[in-house]
């Protein structure tokens, strides 16, 4: 078979669209795959090598010996199997995107595939245990339905995110998960440029010896904002952003007298395909070129905070909405 044009070695594939609308298609896949399961089996080998070693040259505390290379054997096996599962899933994927076509209109598929529809929720946190941290990935998929087609619409539907810089935060969009073998648990999903920032509103911030004025308004797909403060003793005012459901503050711009602006949407349509366990907060925000990102629509909060030395910051909140005003449904 012919190497499909569209497509090209590395984690991001850009297709570009001459139909009126821009389209961005991500292709997740895991760095270093093939190495790190090279990596298991020599680590192993060197590993195990001297436990048999001495297993054979002795007769003393040979159960244990024996024990602990059972043991050590479960463990690698485990690893193995798993990362053997993700490179598993990442090649479905990476070989159905390679026979999609995809337009401004959805993604085309050679054959009808059966899939079900909906919306992917993932939650993504570290935790530490002594001097090592570990990131963990929740994921549920809430099913509207499923149907069988060789064709899934894009879909202009509402997607929230917050994420911040260490791949913490949250992610929640509509996606398309694959039912069909080959291409079992692939999943889609749909980021829509479409949308509004609606805000208007100004914080006032003070102590005895500061003040500051947040100036802020929604202009198309962004927040905007003016800063005027007199600073004496805090240092700078900072201007954050984060959603209602989540303890998460993404910053966005800090100074004593300065303008802001962030937009809340992407600049074009944004289609991210990948294994179902491969898919995560993280690797979005490193894919989509982001420190940390707020994203998406329904309601969100700006934050302004005095940054005060020695002492509590002052802080205050308003409200703001994203709306989507025509959403789509899925066709099928």
């Amino acid at each position: 078979m012919a190497e499909n044009p569209l497509l090209r070695k590395g984690d991001i594939f850009i297709i570009p669209i001459n139909l009126g609308i821009e389209m961005k298609t991500i292709l997740i896949k895991p760095k270093g795959g093939g190495i790190i399961s090279a990596i298991l089996v020599v680590f192993f080998i060197l590993f195990l090598f001297p436990v048999v070693f001495v297993y054979t040259h002795t007769s003393e505390g040979r159960v244990f010996l024996l024990g602990f290379m059972v043991f050590a054997t479960l463990l690698f096996v485990a690893g193995f199997y798993f990362q053997h599962a993700i490179l598993k899933q990442a090649k479905k994927a990476e070989s159905l995107f390679s026979i999609a076509s995809i337009s401004e209109s959805g993604i085309s598929f050679p054959e009808e595939l059966e899939f079900e529809y909906g919306i992917l929720n993932m939650k993504a946190w570290w935790s530490s245990s002594g001097k090592s941290r570990s990131y963990h990935v929740s994921r549920e998929f809430i099913p509207a339905g499923t149907a069988r087609a060789s064709n899934i619409p894009f879909v202009n539907a509402e997607f929230r995110m917050a994420i911040l810089s260490d791949g913490s935060g949250f992610v929640s969009a509509p996606a398309v998960r694959i039912l069909s073998e080959p291409y079992k648990d692939v999943v889609f999903l749909f980021l829509t440029e479409k949308g509004k920032v609606d805000a208007n509103g100004t914080l006032v911030l003070s102590t005895d010896n500061d003040s500051a004025q947040v100036i802020v308004k929604g202009v198309g797909e962004s927040i905007t904002g003016r800063v005027y403060s007199t600073l004496n003793k805090a240092r700078k005012v900072k201007i954050a952003i984060s959603a209602p459901e989540s303890a998460y503050e993404i910053p966005v711009a800090e100074g004593d007298n300065f303008e802001f602006s962030y937009r809340m949407l992407p600049e074009e349509n944004i289609i991210i395909a990948g294994g179902y366990k491969l898919i995560d907060p993280r690797v979005i925000k490193r894919k989509l070129g982001k420190q940390y990102m707020v994203m998406g629509h329904g309601e969100f909060i700006l934050k302004g905070t005095l940054d005060l030395p020695f002492r509590r910051d002052v802080s205050e909140t308003m409200s703001f909405t994203v709306t989507l005003e025509e959403k789509d449904e899925w066709g099928f």
